[in-house]
């Protein structure tokens, strides 16, 4: 008689050291020990700062200024100068052509969550893309949690400092106290320091992660198991991961402003900057799993902002009803449970993705709801990009990815695109952000007159669009 142990068994446990072998081997160690070595041009690096040449090259000239490196005959900084650039500037009260907007003490902590049914939507991608945006284009702190086991998105974010491919990685269930033996009933309460110290370090200048792990596969055992608690307080399982980055963030507060980068001379104080990148964060993002298990509830239930990336076939809509149904009885049953969630009123959306710009029938998808409830989805979308791809397949964003000769306009491209989702995103979960264009951009050159009125981060009137007629440029 066959044992337990042999066929399928025997068969899962071997495949998955040899797929993980074959994983950390050839696909990720080259970028995992190569990551964010990018270097931008002077050019590039004025439109990330939102500023001119000009007044770039006037605070390079600045003696506590980065030095950057000379490529040829010009002149490129790292992430790490571009972000420093932005402090120096900012660091001035008196700056009106680049501002950092930190939060400051006594600003809530915004959670955007991104979390769909159906797989390869770009969700990872899409989250990883706002992520590193926020940090590169407004010089904010984020704080990235991968809920997802199988760790998409913290592939665009680890070095060899954080082993993901560790089954025993801690991940975002022990950070909310989730017990790892599935007999155990109750949370176990972290102290701050502890709390801390999920949160990892990467290669990008303030961006920490809570990385992805197989972990999470397991944590709806434990969440059942909690409901069974005779303490009221441990049944409150949908919470568990809002409460956890309420008790961090309490613990872990913003302090330093702006103006406390400079000394009294005004020269920048390279000590408070560094410290000020790991104080806190100034918004946290979270990616899910394509799935509504109880896990997966927990990402969504601690967010202000519910970002669902959604591609626009017909059979794909369907998936979205059904995802939108279920979610919808979660909430409910959330709501009538004791010290139930109060959500603020943020700007939560379907975020259409992989979106064909070759034929019109996507965008007919994307406008039918928009002309619904300009509210419900997002007119700003991801198209099908094949240079993306290029990047994806090394676990690059766009932002980091270095292209071969021929494929520099399509990363451009690509670039332009997240750029103008990512300011959709921010804008629509903090307002307030200055606005860097890169929306209205998107929306001159994709939408012919009279499709969708003109977006604008203040909500001004509507503006009628040009007429169609501008062609594709390549990926």
């Amino acid at each position: 008689m066959t044992g337990f142990f042999e066929g399928i068994p025997q068969f899962v446990e071997q495949a998955q050291k040899y797929v993980s072998d074959a994983f950390s081997r050839v696909r990720l160690d080259n970028t995992r020990r190569n990551r964010v070595l990018r270097r931008i041009s002077l050019a590039e690096a004025a439109e990330m700062l939102g500023c001119d040449r000009s007044y770039l090259y006037t605070l390079l000239k600045r003696p506590d200024a980065p030095k950057g490196e000379t490529r040829g005959r010009e002149k490129t900084l790292s992430v790490a100068d571009v972000l420093k650039v932005r402090a120096m500037a900012g660091s001035n009260p008196n700056s009106r052509t680049m501002t950092l907007p930190w939060r400051r003490p006594g600003d809530h902590l915004p959670v955007i969550t991104f979390n769909s049914l159906k797989g390869g939507t770009g969700k990872s991608s899409s989250s990883a893309h706002f992520a590193q945006y926020c940090a590169l284009y407004h010089g904010l702190r984020v704080g990235v949690i991968d809920a997802d086991p199988q760790s998409t998105c913290s592939l665009y974010f680890v070095n060899d400092d954080v082993d993901i491919i560790d089954p025993d990685v801690d991940t975002f269930t022990d950070f909310m106290g989730l017990p790892k033996d599935g007999t155990v009933r109750r949370r176990t309460k972290h102290d701050s320091l502890r709390m801390n110290s999920f949160w990892k370090p990467t290669p990008w200048p303030g961006i920490r992660l809570i990385p992805g792990g197989a972990s999470i596969q397991i944590a709806d055992i434990a969440l059942y198991m909690m409901t069974q608690s005779p303490n009221p307080e441990d049944k409150q399982i949908f919470r568990m991961l809002r409460d956890a980055i309420s008790e961090w963030d309490r613990a872990f507060p913003p302090k330093t402003l702006p103006e406390d980068l400079a000394g009294p001379d005004g020269t920048f104080d390279d000590d408070a900057y560094e410290r000020a990148l790991t104080e806190c964060v100034d918004l946290i993002v979270i990616d899910t799993a394509p799935s509504l298990s109880l896990a997966q509830v927990n990402a969504v239930m601690a967010a202000d902002t519910l970002i669902v990336p959604q591609t626009m076939k017909g059979f794909d809509l369907s998936t979205l009803h059904t995802y939108l149904g279920s979610l919808d009885e979660y909430l409910y049953f959330a709501s009538k449970q004791a010290n139930p969630i109060n959500f603020k009123p943020t700007g939560s959306m379907i975020l259409p993705t992989l979106v064909n710009t070759q034929n019109d029938v996507d965008i007919r998808t994307i406008g039918e709801l928009y002309s619904i409830n300009k509210d419900f989805i997002s007119p700003i979308y991801y198209r099908s990009h094949d240079a993306a791809a290029n990047a994806f397949q090394k676990y690059q964003s766009a932002y980091e990815y270095v292209p071969e000769k021929g494929q520099r306009v399509g990363i451009r491209n690509v670039i332009a695109n997240a750029n103008a989702v990512s300011e959709h995103i921010l804008h629509r979960a903090i307002p307030g952000i200055p606005s860097r264009g890169f929306v209205d951009a998107f929306i001159d050159e994709r939408y012919a007159e009279g499709v969708i009125p003109k977006w604008s981060p203040s909500g001004g009137g509507d503006v009628e669009l040009k007429a169609p007629g501008k062609k594709e440029v390549a990926a």
